[in-house]
């Protein structure tokens, strides 16, 4: 496949990131609440003479701040599908920031959406007998726009290879 320069422009583009409906600010009030929850708590045991339970009480708003500092990590990941003219790239940044990019002829590539069960579903992209899994941390509901959007722009690719889509991106 001929290498596309990275200077052109693409007809395209979408970035996709995990869903997340909390904000970093709302989990530190949370967990500042239960903190001083758990500690006004922990002071009626410590007056009674059960100190022993503060420590159990602090391990659950421990528990909570790493689980909200592991979900905010992971929700730096990102896909981003830009299509130019004969090629759609798509390139995965993970959590940790790593970046691979994969290349597909636009020509040959399918857009398949399975669904399963629970009204789950996968979106993917085929080309001579390979799939590529995309857009996996999307509900079932912006994988099907999705899937609609990337079939009609692969489509008028494959008809009109000079022309630019109007008002799909």
């Amino acid at each position: 496949m001929p290498a596309v320069p990275r200077t052109e422009k693409p007809i395209f583009r979408i970035d996709l990131r995990p869903p997340r409906s909390l904000s970093r600010r709302a989990a530190r009030n949370i967990v500042v609440i239960l903190a001083c929850v758990t500690t006004s708590i922990g002071l009626i045991f410590w007056a009674v003479g059960a100190w022993p339970v503060i420590g159990f009480l602090g391990i659950d708003v421990i528990l909570l701040a790493l689980a909200f500092h592991f979900s905010f990590r992971a929700a730096r990941a990102e896909e981003r599908i830009e299509l130019r003219r004969g090629n759609l790239r798509v390139i995965r940044i993970s959590a940790r920031g790593t970046r691979q990019e994969f290349d597909f002829q636009p020509y040959w590539l399918q857009v398949v959406l399975e669904r399963g069960e629970d009204d789950q579903c996968e979106l993917y992209l085929r080309s001579h007998g390979k799939r590529f899994e995309i857009a996996g941390f999307l509900g079932a509901e912006e994988k099907t726009d999705l899937a609609g959007k990337l079939d009609r722009l692969l489509r008028q690719a494959r008809c009109h290879p000079d022309l630019q889509p109007a008002g799909l991106s």
